[in-house]
C-alpha cells in the first residue's frame, strides 16, 4: 500500500514551530503546561513515526524485518501514547489531575496496556498488522482494535469536560470541544474514506493549534509592560499551588507612590525606574514566580523557603536608596504585606478576599511592613462589608437622614437641625457614620451619597415645613470633595428649585480645610450658595484640623466649636473655651456649642455668648418620624 504524505510532512513542520516557539518563550510552571507540552511532544513523535512507518512499509524489500516490525510497534505505541497524555492534559484542564494518584486512573491504563501488548505481540500474532509475501504491509485482523481502543480517551475525556463544564471558562470550553470535533473528524476521514492519505495527525496537529491559540498561548499570561506574569497567571499558578496541596511564601509588594511618581517625573521615567526596581526583583526571585497583579502590586508566589523578614529588609533598602534615570533619583516607596500560609486554608476565594481586603487596607493608608493576621482580616472584611453596603444603600436611595436639634440658648426653643446620614443593612446591620462616611470619601462615593442626603433634606423641608414650627435651617455636611467638583452647586440649586426649596433654608456644614483649591473651585461653589441664600459653617472648631486662615477668606457666617473643646473646659483640662467664643464673637461669627451633656453644662454655656446649644441634654439624634414629632411639641403653633 502506498501512502500521501503530503499533510503529514505539513502537520510535522507545523508542530515543530509551535514547539520551537512555545519553548522559547517564558510559561507558567503548572501541571496543565507539563501535560501540554508532554502532549504536544508525544503528536509530533507520532506525527513522525506515522511517517517513517509509513516509508519503511512501502519499501519494505528493501528493510530488513526486524526493524520494520520495530518501527510499526513504535509507532502503535506512540500513537496510544499521545492519546493517553491527551486525556491527562483533558484531566488538568478540567482540575482533576488528584485522579492520576488513585486507583480509579490504573483502571484507565488498562485500554493503553492493552494497546502497547498488542502492538508488541502483534510480530507473532498479525493482530494489527503483517507483511504478505506479495503485497507488503496489510492490516490485521484486530486492526480496528487500534481505533477502539485510542477512542476510550477520547470519549472518556468528553465525560470529564461534561461533567466538569463549570470548571472550565466558555471559551476554553469550546476550544476543548473543537479539539475533541478536529480529532474524530480526521480519524473517520482516513479509516473510512481516505485510506491511503495520512491525515490522523494533521487533524490532531490542527486540534493542538486550536488549544494553543486559546488555552496555552504563553503570552495570554504574560504582562506587555514589565515582562512579568499577569494577574491571570497569578490566579493560574496559584489554583495550581493550592490543588497540590504545596505549602508556598505569598509577598505582596505594592508601590504606594507609583501615580505620584509617574504624575512628577513623567510616564518614560516611571516606566524605566519600574523596570529598574523589577530587575533587582528578578535577581532575588525566579522569573517563574513574580506576578504583576496591577500598575502597583507585585506578588511573589514561591514554593520555596523564604526568608521573609530578610527579604522586605533588603527590598526596602534598595528601594528607598532609589533608581538614577537620566540624572533624576527616583524613589519608590513600598509596603509589604506577608499571607501566611497556614491563614489561606487551601480555599482560593479565601485567599483573594484576603488579598483584595488586605489591598483596600494598604490603598486606605496602611505603611511599612504588613502580616496578615485574623485581626487585619476580621477587619478588612468589615471594610469591605461597609464599601458593597454603601454601594447598595446610594443606588437604591436607601439612607436614611436623622436629626440633631439645636437649641437657642436664648429662646430655649429649636430653632436649627443638623442632618445625619445613616445606614441600616441587612446583612451587616448599624453601621456608624465614622465608618462609612470614611469610606465614601476613600473610594469617592461620597460626591453620590452626599447628592442623594441633599435630595432627602429637601424633601423633607417641602413636605414637612419646619420653619413653620421654628426650625428656621436645616444644616447638611459637605466634603471637601463635593465642593471642589465643578457645578457642584448648580446641581444642588437644581435639586432645591425641583422640591420648591429655598437655600434661605439651609445650611451646610464644612469639616475639612480647603487648602487644596488652587483652582478655586470651592470657592466658586461656595459662593454662588450663598449668593442664593445658603449659609455656611465651618464644623468641629478645635478637634485638630481647623484653620482660622480659613475662615476668614471662606463665606463662613458660623462655627461649630468641636464636642472636645467643650469637654476639656468642664474637666479643666483647657481654659480655651471662653477665649475661643470672645475671638469669634469679635469676627461677628455666630457659635454653636456642640456636646451639651447636662443642665449645669447647658446654664454655664448660655452666659458665655454663644448662639445655640447641642447635645445629648436637649435630645439624642432622631429619626425623621421623631424630629417631626418634637417639632410639633416644641414649636410655636
Amino acid at each position: 500500500m502506498k501512502w500521501n504524505f503530503d499533510f503529514e510532512i505539513a502537520a510535522l513542520a507545523f508542530e515543530s514551530v509551535l514547539l520551537i516557539f512555545y519553548f522559547a518563550k517564558r510559561h507558567l510552571p503548572t501541571k496543565k503546561n507539563r501535560y501540554f507540552i508532554l502532549a504536544m511532544t508525544s503528536g509530533c513523535i507520532s506525527t513522525l513515526m506515522d511517517m517513517v512507518s509509513a516509508f519503511a512499509d512501502v519499501y519494505w524489500r528493501m528493510i530488513p524485518m526486524e526493524l520494520l516490525h520495530t518501527v510499526n510497534i513504535f509507532y502503535f505505541v506512540c500513537i496510544a501514547t499521545n492519546v493517553l497524555l491527551l486525556f491527562v492534559y483533558i484531566l488538568s484542564v478540567t482540575d482533576q489531575t488528584d485522579v492520576i494518584k488513585t486507583p480509579l486512573f490504573v483502571i484507565y491504563c488498562v485500554p493503553y496496556l492493552l494497546m502497547i501488548v498488542m502492538a508488541i505481540a502483534t510480530p507473532f500474532t498479525g493482530a494489527l498488522y503483517y507483511f504478505d509475501s506479495a503485497e507488503g504491509y496489510m492490516h490485521g485482523a484486530t486492526y480496528l482494535t487500534n481505533y477502539i481502543l485510542n477512542s476510550f480517551y477520547l470519549v472518556l475525556g468528553v465525560v470529564y469536560v461534561i461533567v466538569y463544564r463549570k470548571r472550565i471558562i466558555r471559551m476554553h470550553l469550546y476550544s476543548i470541544v473543537s479539539m475533541f470535533v478536529a480529532l474524530c473528524v480526521g480519524a473517520v476521514l482516513q479509516s473510512l474514506f481516505f485510506p491511503w492519505v495520512l491525515l490522523t495527525n494533521a487533524f490532531s496537529c490542527f486540534a493542538m493549534c486550536i488549544v494553543y491559540l486559546s488555552l496555552q498561548n504563553p503570552d495570554l499570561y504574560i504582562d506587555k509592560e514589565t515582562g512579568l506574569f499577569n494577574r491571570d497567571g497569578y490566579l493560574e499558578y496559584l489554583k495550581e499551588l493550592m490543588s497540590g496541596g504545596t505549602e508556598f511564601s505569598f509577598l505582596v509588594i505594592y508601590l504606594d507612590n507609583y501615580r505620584s511618581v509617574k504624575t512628577v517625573f513623567g510616564e518614560d521615567k516611571a516606566y524605566r525606574g519600574l523596570q529598574e526596581a523589577i530587575g533587582y526583583v528578578r535577581k532575588n526571585y525566579s522569573d517563574d514566580h513574580i506576578f504583576r497583579y496591577s500598575d502597583d502590586t507585585y506578588i511573589v508566589l514561591t514554593p520555596a523557603k523564604l526568608d521573609v523578614e530578610l527579604a522586605m529588609e533588603q527590598g526596602r533598602k534598595r528601594l528607598d536608596s532609589g533608581f538614577v534615570i537620566d540624572g533624576e533619583r527616583i524613589h519608590f516607596s513600598v509596603v509589604f504585606v506577608v499571607i501566611p500560609y497556614d491563614m489561606l486554608n487551601g480555599d482560593i476565594k479565601r485567599t483573594q478576599s484576603i488579598l483584595d481586603y488586605t489591598l483596600k487596607n494598604v490603598a486606605s493608608g496602611a505603611k511599612g511592613n504588613i502580616i496578615v493576621d485574623d485581626e487585619l482580616i476580621v477587619s478588612s472584611k468589615r471594610k469591605n462589608d461597609i464599601e458593597i453596603a454603601l454601594e447598595k444603600s446610594i443606588e437604591k436611595k436607601s439612607v436614611q437622614i436623622y436629626f440633631m436639634p439645636i437649641f437657642s440658648p436664648i429662646t430655649e426653643k429649636m430653632e436649627r437641625a443638623e442632618v445625619l446620614a445613616r445606614i441600616f443593612d441587612r446583612q451587616v446591620g448599624f453601621i456608624p457614620p465614622r465608618e462609612f462616611i470614611a469610606e465614601a470619601e476613600r473610594n469617592g462615593s461620597i460626591i453620590a451619597l452626599g447628592r442623594h442626603i441633599f435630595e432627602k433634606t429637601c424633601e423633607f423641608i417641602k413636605d414637612q415645613e419646619p420653619e413653620l414650627y421654628g426650625v428656621g435651617r436645616i444644616s447638611v455636611n459637605l466634603s471637601a470633595m463635593q465642593l471642589m467638583q465643578e457645578g457642584m452647586a448648580e446641581e444642588f440649586l437644581s435639586i432645591a428649585s425641583k422640591n420648591g426649596v429655598s437655600l434661605e433654608r439651609i445650611s451646610f456644614d464644612i469639616a475639612e480645610v480647603i487648602d487644596t483649591d488652587r483652582d478655586g473651585i470651592a470657592e466658586a461653589n461656595m459662593k454662588l450658595l450663598s449668593e442664593a441664600g445658603a449659609e455656611f459653617a465651618l464644623n468641629g472648631y478645635g478637634s485638630g484640623y481647623s484653620s482660622l486662615e480659613n475662615i476668614m477668606k471662606l463665606p463662613i457666617s458660623m462655627v461649630k466649636i468641636d464636642r472636645a473643646l467643650v469637654i476639656s473646659y468642664f474637666e479643666k483640662d483647657s481654659m480655651l473655651l471662653p477665649d475661643v467664643i470672645e475671638m469669634f464673637r469679635n469676627q461677628k461669627l455666630k457659635i454653636v456649642l456642640v456636646g451639651v451633656e447636662t443642665k449645669d453644662m447647658a446654664r454655664r454655656l448660655s452666659v458665655m455668648g454663644c448662639d445655640f446649644l447641642q447635645g445629648y441634654f436637649y435630645s439624642r439624634t432622631l429619626p425623621a418620624r421623631d424630629f417631626v414629632a418634637l417639632m410639633k411639641k416644641a414649636g410655636n403653633r
